[in-house]
């Protein structure tokens, strides 16, 4: 398998990378714009392992970016099996106090390029019966607050995923988008090491821990494999049932009072003798 990887430096992204080789993924293109250092630390143990990897530093900000790694991907790999669109941002704050400019970052990196992405990897997807996963949120099912631009970015990339399954299933493509709940990231290490923070987080999810990058790898990579073969626009929730647990948290629960009430004997009719 030839894989793209976005946003593959740490976390989530560097997780899907070694989880995919360990199965046995032949070549990967891994991008980010930030920590390259760990971005070719990555590489060189991947390629200890046999797989052929070429490291490329992209601004996803950028409209020509997406087309660019997918150019170059396509040079390094001879042609791509997948694309894992990971590469996202969050700048948290209520909509009333968000600028233009940080709604249009979010938007342009969060949906925009990986729409670029999908688009340009589209012929060589076509061509190898490929698969995309788009990286999604809980917070795109429901909305999560103040984070402001990031939840309706992440639900329409819930959308453009499903859009592309149906639009692209005759070319052979598959997409599906995983939508993570609570994950201990670099990007969340300021809560979570914090531990009555992460504590107060664990309780709430039904099966009581936050999820690591390893357990979100694990999903995408079976949505990438034949397992997954008839399985196209899902948006994959991930999160130890949290979204699915509001009604655990309510109250009282309402029944119906136990037993028949006595229905009154009807009165005998009065007739003539």
């Amino acid at each position: 398998m030839r894989v793209v990887i976005t946003g593959a430096s740490r976390g989530i992204g560097r997780a899907t990378a070694v989880k995919l080789v360990a199965d046995g993924a032949q070549a990967l293109t891994l991008c980010d714009v930030a920590y390259l250092d760990e971005l070719e630390a990555l590489a060189e143990e991947l390629r200890g392992s046999g797989a052929k990897v070429r490291t490329l530093k992209a601004d996803m900000a950028r409209p020509a970016a997406p087309a660019q790694v997918i150019a170059a991907a396509v040079k390094a790999m001879g042609g791509i099996d997948a694309i894992v669109g990971n590469a996202g941002i969050t700048a948290p704050s209520r909509l009333v106090e968000l600028d233009l400019a940080t709604w249009n970052r979010v938007f342009d990196i969060d949906l925009r390029a990986n729409w670029l992405l999908a688009k340009a990897a589209h012929p060589h997807l076509k061509a190898s019966k490929g698969a995309i996963v788009m990286l999604a949120s809980m917070a795109g099912i429901m909305p999560q607050l103040p984070t402001g631009a990031y939840s309706p970015a992440k639900a329409a990339l819930i959308m453009l995923t499903e859009m592309m399954a149906m639009e692209w299933a005759s070319d052979g493509i598959r997409a599906n988008s995983v939508c993570p709940g609570f994950v201990h990231t670099s990007m969340t290490e300021a809560i979570y090491s914090h531990a009555k923070l992460r504590r107060g987080r664990a309780q709430i999810v039904p099966l009581g821990r936050i999820a690591t990058p390893q357990d979100i790898a694990e999903t995408i990579a079976f949505l990438l494999g034949p397992q997954a073969s008839y399985i196209t626009g899902q948006a994959l929730v991930v999160d130890g049932g949290l979204t699915r647990s509001i009604l655990r948290n309510v109250p009282g629960v309402a029944a119906t009072p136990a037993g028949k009430p006595k229905a009154k004997p009807a009165a005998k009719a009065k007739g003539k003798r």
